[in-house]
């Protein structure tokens, strides 16, 4: 007689094994419906947000340190690149001592974008997250990032340490 399996074991919602990724993969696809939602008016999309975020931060950067940033590959980062520069958003300049590789940075209309998008990003965040506390917001925040930290290969690249 084969014993039957506990329901708290056989529902990914409640296993803590792998359904820990099933559950981060639904939160993924809550939060990124509700923030695609906030930003439709923007006429931009989370990956478009991404580059915008990144560049505000650190500006100029390569195309080539915006993959390494997001985490995109390179025709995707081309392609992302290319609608943002279409949208006025960023340009591209030569970059001095390597004339293959360009900087991208925000025009004027990019910043302006960036900061209506962050403010989606926040009202996005508040629509997902908003029945947590905030130190349940934190904490979950905090164990994320010890997530993705962990899973980042060390930087690479002048100016990082070997």
């Amino acid at each position: 007689m084969v014993s039957p399996v506990p329901a708290a074991a056989a529902d990914p919602l409640v296993s803590p094994g792998y359904g820990t990724g099933w559950l981060l993969r639904v939160a993924h696809r809550l939060a990124n419906k509700a923030f695609t939602g906030e930003l439709s008016g923007l006429d931009i999309e989370p990956r478009h947000f991404g580059v915008l975020a990144q560049l505000a931060r650190r500006q100029p950067l390569s195309q080539r340190q915006l993959i390494d940033l997001i985490g995109a590959d390179k025709s995707a980062m081309v392609r992302t690149v290319d609608e943002l520069e279409h949208r006025g958003l960023v340009i591209r300049r030569p970059v001095p001592h390597d004339r293959r590789a360009h900087a991208v940075v925000l025009t004027d209309a990019g910043n302006s974008i960036h900061r209506q998008a962050e403010q989606a990003a926040i009202r996005a965040s508040a629509e997902v997250f908003g029945h947590l506390s905030p130190a349940e917001h934190h904490d979950l925040h905090d164990l994320l990032r010890k997530v993705v930290d962990a899973g980042r290969p060390p930087p690479s690249g002048p100016g990082c340490p070997p």
